[in-house]
């Protein structure tokens, strides 16, 4: 895209909106709760772009060549998750306890659902392309 400022865009459809530091969760809660206020006090459409940076390559065949690994490497120092964890804890939102049991808790929830998804049946192969296509309706 020639514009890359995705608010000015919104708000030439006369959309209003706001772009976030999506690498800093409690920003990114506000303006969500923002948004959502506006919404629901029925000002209309409200656009949120969340701004991030992606660690990983777009695929397995992606070599990474419009980047170097010293970039990442800064980038992963304002890892979200890190940041939310060190700001909570010392803030007082989280105690040392916290991280560990909520770590756990998502741990085992994850394993049961391999475990449900390793047991499960394969989908029928006739049935792969249910809810893909539709009978377009008569006008």
């Amino acid at each position: 895209m020639r514009d890359t400022n995705l608010v000015e865009k919104a708000a030439s459809y006369r959309v209003p909106g706001k772009s976030v530091d999506g690498m800093d969760v409690v920003a990114v809660m506000e303006a969500a709760r923002e948004a959502a206020n506006s919404v629901r006090d029925g000002n209309g459409p409200y656009f949120l772009e969340f701004r991030t940076y992606r660690f990983r390559a777009h695929s397995m065949f992606d070599a990474e060549l419009y980047r170097n690994k010293a970039e990442v490497e800064r980038w992963k120092q304002q890892c979200p998750l890190a940041g939310f964890i060190a700001r909570a804890t010392r803030d007082g939102w989280l105690a040392s306890g916290d991280v560990d049991a909520v770590e756990a808790e998502v741990a085992r929830e994850i394993g049961q659902a391999v475990a449900f998804a390793e047991t499960g049946t394969w989908e029928p192969v006739e049935l792969l392309t249910r809810d893909v296509y539709t009978v377009r309706a008569e006008a």
